[in-house]
């Protein structure tokens, strides 16, 4: 139920916020070092129990509140945790798992003693079993070398998940309130709105980087203009026609309020904020290109299959969730498609600046046509 009062992010969540800046970082160093699909793969392990952390704190703090004392210890613990995750992320990816696993298993009985501690003062998010499972499963996955350990992971996050997104009735107290519409959807918008922000920051620290590696010579700076562009316009496209059309599902549709929040943000935005990831990491190996006069390569096939991934699961999302019909979409999107694939292509014989002027341009023709006929818009989440 929306109050009459909107509510912000508050400074603990924004702090919180700071964790993931430099997680998303972590993790990006292995793509831009080696942009290809086996990066790209040990990425997802990686970044899915930081994102479900992330996640399961939002709700939670959206459902409740933040301001006593307790609430407010737990979260800190959750950093520390995530500090050491952090830590162990760039390691993570080269197989070197158990610090990483050991974080994510002591995170899970950290919630568990919050539950416990806490009492009767705070609703609680399930039950202690698969949490405890989940740990169990984190904590046994330090003894086994990869990917038999991602395995776990992912069972331990199935565990954990898998019964909370059901869409039977029941469940926890939170999860009640979910259903009932008790959430605060604009300070939901917000806070999954400045985790994108989050990771199209990296981008622009990755193109910046760059450029200083180079000691700013011109290629390098003409291409971080062009690949700025690229981070800007993906800005623009989910700030005006993705949040904006989010919140405006989510006002008027308050009786599916735990359905839309688990597609469009719980699962909705896990797909576009790895995608982006990729594509942060991608922009700094092209600026690093052209600073060593090499074609495009690796880095562009990385941008276009990530900017590909995002633009296709967006598509989707805007059929099935939000109710756009399939034409309405593939206006948009079959052009996009069409030009990421060429110059995937050619992407071993094109100074990268081309091709980020082109898709810069690309994705700019469809958010100016959008706020001239926003009908034809279909990139909402």
């Amino acid at each position: 139920m929306k109050s009459s009062e909107v509510r912000r992010a508050g400074w603990l969540e924004l702090f919180y916020d700071l964790l993931f800046v430099v997680l998303v970082a972590q993790l990006a160093h292995p793509l831009l070092a080696r942009p290809g699909w086996e990066a790209g793969l040990r990425l997802l392990p990686l970044f899915l129990p930081a994102w479900w952390m992330w996640v399961g704190s939002t709700l939670y703090t959206n459902l409740t509140g933040e301001a006593e004392a307790e609430r407010r210890l737990d979260v800190l613990a959750q950093m520390a945790i995530l500090m050491v995750m952090a830590g162990a992320a760039t390691p993570a990816a080269h197989g070197h798992v158990a610090l990483f696993a050991a974080g994510y298993a002591v995170s899970r009985l950290e919630v568990v003693a919050f539950r416990m501690l806490a009492g009767r003062r705070w609703p609680t998010g399930g039950s202690h079993g698969p949490l405890l499972v989940s740990a169990a499963l984190w904590a046994a996955s330090i003894a086994v070398e990869t990917p038999v350990a991602y395995l776990l992971w992912l069972a331990g996050l199935a565990v954990e998940a898998v019964p909370w997104l059901a869409g039977r009735p029941g469940g926890s107290a939170l999860r009640r309130r979910l259903v009932a519409g008790r959430v605060e959807f604009g300070h939901l918008v917000e806070r999954f709105g400045l985790f994108m922000i989050i990771v199209l920051g990296e981008g622009i620290a990755q193109i910046v980087a760059a450029i200083a590696a180079a000691d700013a010579a011109t290629p390098a700076v003409v291409t971080g203009l062009a690949a700025f562009a690229v981070v800007a316009v993906v800005w623009w496209l989910y700030f005006d026609f993705g949040s904006a059309v989010a919140e405006e599902t989510l006002g008027t549709r308050p009786e599916e309020a735990f359905r839309l929040v688990r597609s469009v943000f719980v699962i909705g935005h896990f797909v576009p904020v790895v995608a982006l990831l990729a594509l942060a990491a991608g922009l700094g190996g092209l600026v690093t290109a052209a600073a060593q006069h090499d074609h495009a390569g690796a880095a562009l096939r990385l941008c276009c299959v990530a900017l590909g991934v995002h633009l296709v699961h967006n598509a989707v999302t805007g059929v099935r969730t939000i109710g756009h019909s399939l034409r309405r979409v593939l206006v948009w999107l079959l052009p996009n498609l069409a030009l990421l694939s060429g110059l995937a292509l050619l992407s071993d014989h094109l100074v990268p600046a081309v091709p980020l002027c082109l898709i810069a341009a690309g994705l700019a023709l469809e958010a100016l046509t959008a706020d001239v006929a926003p009908e034809f818009t279909g990139t909402a989440l």
